[in-house]
């Protein structure tokens, strides 16, 4: 199966089509899991025909991932983030100003593939932990323009540490990824490394 990645992931310009097919799957994988959405079942869900579902995704890892990292409620870039003025408050806008999904049982729908199966596992690290990946990159770069972070940091490894453990925490470990969770990684990892003065966050209602 070939599960090259030929693009950068991202809503496509037939937004309403597309919007329909990934929301059909997202909704399949929920109930069912990776083994039991299929892609008929996708196709007839969004009311579209089987080869339109080919042409937009070749496999059904590759819609599935796409599912995920497009339809989870995080912004795909910098851009659809406000500046809060911080750093500490963009990070935290990423994550409470996501509308409600059922993205804990979507993702409880493919931890098991991403674990068993090596193709999704490939697929979900080349578009979903990639793309969180820049976007982290990118509200550093904010935050650099700001002035607000330390002398010399290394922004494509600190970029990186939020993803992995997120991504260790729900394919690894197996567990939830809470607001409290969220809030702790920030203020004690993220803001530590990055900034130029740690520990002089803003409080968490600011």
């Amino acid at each position: 199966m070939d599960t090259t990645v030929a693009r950068r992931p991202g809503r496509r310009r037939d937004g309403a089509k597309d919007d329909a097919i990934l929301l059909a799957a997202r909704e399949l994988l929920a109930e069912r899991g990776f083994d039991g959405m299929t892609m008929d079942a996708v196709a007839d869900r969004a009311g579209a025909g089987k080869a339109t579902v080919y042409r937009r995704w070749p496999s059904k890892v590759q819609l599935t991932v796409d599912a995920v990292v497009c339809g989870g409620g995080v912004p795909m870039s910098a851009d659809e983030v406000e500046d809060t003025g911080s750093l500490r408050g963009d990070l935290l806008s990423v994550r409470f100003g996501r509308p409600a999904t059922n993205d804990a049982d979507v993702m409880s729908g493919l931890i098991s593939a991403v674990k068993e199966n090596p193709e999704v596992a490939k697929v979900f690290h080349e578009q979903f932990v990639a793309s969180r990946v820049r976007l982290m990159r990118e509200l550093l770069e904010r935050a650099q323009e700001r002035g607000e972070l330390r002398d010399g940091i290394d922004l494509d490894m600190v970029a990186a540490v939020a993803p992995a453990m997120i991504s260790y925490r729900k394919m690894v470990a197996g567990m939830k990824i809470d607001d409290e969770f969220v809030v702790r990684m920030i203020d004690d990892v993220i803001l530590p490394l990055a900034l130029s003065r740690p520990g002089a966050a803003e409080p968490l209602s600011s």
